[in-house]
């Protein structure tokens, strides 16, 4: 007869990807947000090339030919590019072969050169008239964030540091529930924590490391998760409540009051293993 006993090896510790990705969520939301919103701003940026933002290179390039036209309308003086600039609209007359058009440009020239009904210098694309600049002006206000590198730098680059933040955050947080040492710990004060969506607790805590070191710590913890509502059920959840703490043996500031349930995976039945 062939006795069987049951062999029980070392419980890994199986991590499930929902409370890891929703480990500082804060971060995840800005930082995606910026990468994404950045990134798309920054392509349209890159991509208007054949709106007015691409006038002087394609002015530049040429040919063109010069006319003159009437300034029909001033704006408001404008400061950029260290220089005060007054934007103004003008007309000309355009055509060849005795077919003549009048098209109406606006442009940005330095303040209070033109007055309205005065003649003006255009220079004018020859294959698009609708592409002109007056004389001693830019044809568009230059703004910093009208370009590709002013959102690269100011919403991709911050966005990616916050995601990198976050992705720290959560390797920590993995090695500390798949490595962490267990030990008992002591809930100290349960707070709500306002305009904040979903609902969230911010738990305080506190425990003793392998060291018998006492330690302190405090995080939020989702008010509608079972680690939340069973904080809410406790009649006197500041001074006796205990729950299980993991924290990493070498960097024990390192560490998360949690429920067995919330972040860790049950490990299968160990199969039985014939013996003698």
């Amino acid at each position: 007869m062939r006795n069987e006993v049951r062999e029980i090896p070392p419980a890994p510790r199986g991590v499930r990807l929902r409370p890891l990705l929703a480990h500082r969520w804060p971060l995840l939301f800005c930082g995606s947000a910026l990468v994404v919103l950045g990134s798309l701003i920054a392509w349209a940026m890159f991509l208007q090339s054949g709106a007015r933002l691409g006038y002087a290179p394609r002015l530049a390039a040429g040919p063109t030919s010069e006319v003159t036209g009437v300034v029909t309308e001033i704006g408001r003086p404008r400061r950029f590019s260290g220089r005060e600039w007054q934007p103004i609209k003008y007309r000309f007359s355009w055509g060849r072969d005795g077919q003549a058009v009048e098209i109406h440009e606006l442009s940005f020239v330095p303040a209070n050169r033109y007055a309205v009904g005065d003649a003006v210098k255009v220079r004018v694309l020859d294959q698009e008239p609708n592409v002109s600049c007056a004389e001693g002006g830019v044809a568009h206000a230059y703004r910093s964030w009208l370009y590709p590198r002013f959102w690269f730098v100011y919403a991709v680059v911050p966005g990616a540091l916050l995601l990198l933040g976050w992705l720290a955050g959560v390797f920590q947080l993995r090695q500390v529930l798949v490595h962490g040492d267990v030990s008992t710990g002591r809930v100290l004060a349960v707070k709500p924590v306002r305009w904040i969506l979903p609902e969230m607790l911010q738990v305080s805590y506190e425990f003793r490391d392998r060291r018998a070191t006492i330690r302190k710590n405090r995080h939020w913890v989702r008010a509608r998760g079972a680690l939340g509502q069973r904080l809410l059920r406790s009649k006197s959840p500041s001074r006796n409540e205990e729950l299980p703490v993991l924290h990493d043996r070498r960097l024990p500031h390192w560490n998360r009051i949690l429920l067995s349930q919330d972040f860790l995976r049950t490990p299968v039945d160990a199969p039985l293993v014939p013996f003698g």
